[in-house]
């Protein structure tokens, strides 16, 4: 029977740990000015091997909060959409990712979220929107 346990247990903590929890990091969008956007901004996660999904919008401020799964780590295991509209099928994407703001007529800085560590105030860097160029004519 010791032997028993002794191997339940040991298989036990051979088991990965996924996610140890469920946190809502804190973001914002950002103009290349410093400016709030003053409209709401698409966020979305653009993930290799997938067409970009929209996780939420912002609101005028810029402000949003990232609904995302953590690893013992304090790493991102997956990103969440925080309402079932944000992607339909209430899929959640993991693997190399980047989020992104979505804007028409402007380009968005990026967050590796493969790299990214979760700190204790639960904080994303800013998002930062610049005006799209303009091709040549």
């Amino acid at each position: 029977m010791k032997l028993m346990s002794s191997l339940l247990i040991a298989g036990l903590a051979a088991i990965p740990l996924f996610a140890v929890d469920t946190v809502y990091l804190r973001g914002q969008v950002k103009m290349a000015d410093g400016s709030a956007p003053g409209k709401g901004v698409d966020i979305e996660l653009e993930c290799r091997g997938s067409e970009p999904a929209r996780m939420l919008t912002t609101g005028k401020n810029g402000v949003f909060n990232l609904k995302a799964e953590r690893d013992e780590f304090n790493h991102i295991a997956r990103a969440l959409p925080t309402s079932s509209m944000a992607m339909g099928d209430g899929t959640s994407y993991t693997g190399p990712c980047v989020l992104k703001a979505a804007l028409k007529g402007y380009d968005s800085s990026s967050i590796n979220l493969n790299n990214f560590t979760i700190g204790k105030d639960n904080k994303l860097p800013d998002l930062q929107l610049s005006p799209k160029s303009q091709p040549p004519k």
